[in-house]
């Protein structure tokens, strides 16, 4: 089994080899009951003392992660299995070093009724049914849109309706030229990594953060360094203090109802953030999925892009969430030098984006039917949101939240009696589900956050799956 120090990281090895041991037991990849090297062993894979690891097999053990057979080892904490256990002939795959700790909550999970944990909307408020006549009626009149393969930069159709759609909707003035559309929001996260970062170079996100970010900077062996929030936003002031020290490439930001916390960045941090990237010249990649969702009549600020001069903002817009998640378009905006490297780099990455889902999309963002769509889109959110509020509330004893104004999610912290791994297990066997906080964080994952999304049920199912919530959490707290 692999592990790797960062020795430019600021966390000490002793909580690194914590890490890595429990990222890998949340992700089934260390068993029940198997075995870790031996104190020598680990030391001297890692070029460390014996000490060290000796601290962090102690810490693991009073943490319950693991036990100790004296005389033979350290093992993974967990049922006794019978010795006659059949050989699995994949365990080879358990030395191999990846990351899917965060993943791991996305994907490949028993689906359960009551699912809290994904950021997605309740299919029938989506134009399901305009969207697949559209795509039925552009494939009966040019079936070789199935045999072409779109523009590495995106439909140009589609990328001057998304510019009317930006100004109109976000202020926000583009060049259509200096758009690239995108398989949705995440691919061009991910477009951004693969064109800019390089294995050892420093990245700045806010903690919490998107997992799915986290994944894709740690994948490509990037040094992460994790800023706190307060109720503006990703702090300036600690930004400030860390470029001091370190030179960043990049800092990534959800500007508008962040995920996972619901936060609303004041437009004095955008502000800042912008003259921040300007001085240390780095730059702000800001995720905007989640604007056009906003409750209670409030005046959204500008987006951070708009108040950026030199190019330092690469500005990325989803429709996914409000539209389609099944269609996965989203758009960069990226001036100077930035815009041709992430070209080329699309370039190879899939040769361009679907064409047909680009051509659907068309449209809706032609018409008054999005702006229709947008106005319903909110006020059943609200909808939801309120009643989450509404249950919720009556946990004020145990757990502390905001009120988003706008979004998919609520950000729950626990009371310190209650740990989320465990909590989460007991709701998957009431069959709800629902993200635990430490799929947000870098470091050391932080027990004492959920994640819920109130979007994805209906207003019955919500009421009722949040109850049951409640009660569960109630029964964890007195066990």
């Amino acid at each position: 089994m692999k592990f790797v120090l960062r020795k430019e990281s600021n966390t000490p090895f002793y909580q690194q080899i914590c890490v890595q041991i429990i990222q890998r037991i949340q992700s089934g990849m260390l068993m029940d009951e198997e075995q870790l090297p031996s104190l020598r062993t680990m030391a001297e894979d890692l070029n460390v003392s014996i000490l060290t690891v000796r601290k962090a097999y102690k810490w693991l053990e009073t943490k319950g992660y693991v036990f100790v057979q004296p005389g033979k080892g350290v093992y993974i904490r967990g049922k006794r299995q019978a010795s006659s256990k059949i050989a699995n002939p994949y365990d080879w795959q358990h030395s191999l070093a990846v990351n899917v700790q965060r993943s791991q909550y996305l994907i490949n999970r028993q689906r359960r009724y009551y699912d809290f944990s994904q950021a997605v909307v309740y299919p029938r408020l989506l134009p399901n049914q305009f969207l697949a006549d559209e795509m039925q009626n552009i494939v009966q009149k040019n079936r070789m849109i199935l045999a072409t393969y779109g523009p590495v930069q995106g439909d140009e159709e589609l990328r001057l309706e998304i510019t009317k759609y930006l100004k109109e909707y976000q202020g926000l003035h583009a060049d259509p030229t200096k758009l690239v559309i995108t398989s949705g929001a995440q691919q061009g996260i991910d477009l951004i990594a693969q064109t800019l970062l390089k294995p050892g170079d420093t990245v700045l996100v806010e903690s919490p953060c998107y997992g799915a970010a986290i994944d894709v900077f740690t994948n490509k062996g990037i040094n992460i360094i994790p800023i706190e929030l307060d109720k503006q936003g990703v702090r300036s002031d600690l930004i400030d203090e860390v470029c001091q020290k370190k030179k960043p490439v990049l800092l990534y930001v959800n500007s508008s109802f962040h995920n996972p916390t619901g936060t609303l960045m004041s437009e004095k941090r955008r502000r800042e953030l912008v003259e921040l990237a300007e001085m240390y010249k780095f730059f702000i990649v800001e995720d905007d999925s989640f604007g056009e969702i906003y409750f209670d009549q409030i005046t959204l600020p500008p987006p951070i892009k708009s108040f950026d001069r030199n190019g330092h903002v690469i500005y990325l817009k989803g429709f996914s969430k409000t539209i389609a998640p099944g269609i996965r378009v989203a758009a960069m905006l990226a001036e100077g030098p930035v815009f041709d490297w992430i070209y080329a780099v699309k370039s190879f990455m899939d040769i361009g984006s679907p064409l047909l889902v680009q051509k659907a999309i068309l449209p809706i963002l032609r018409t008054k039917r999005m702006k229709n769509h947008v106005e319903k889109l909110r006020t059943a959110l609200q909808i939801r949101r309120d009643t989450a509020v509404e249950i919720l509330s009556s946990l004020d004893d145990v757990v502390q939240f905001q009120v988003p104004q706008g979004g998919f999610n609520l950000w729950l912290t626990l009371t310190d009696s209650i740990d989320s791994i465990t909590l989460l297990q007991k709701a998957n066997e009431a069959d709800i589900n629902f993200l635990p906080g430490s799929a947000c964080f870098v470091n050391e994952p932080k027990k004492k956050h959920i994640r819920i999304s109130y979007s994805l049920l209906s207003d019955h199912d919500l009421k009722i799956g949040l109850e049951k919530l409640c009660k569960v959490i109630r029964d964890v707290q007195f066990e």
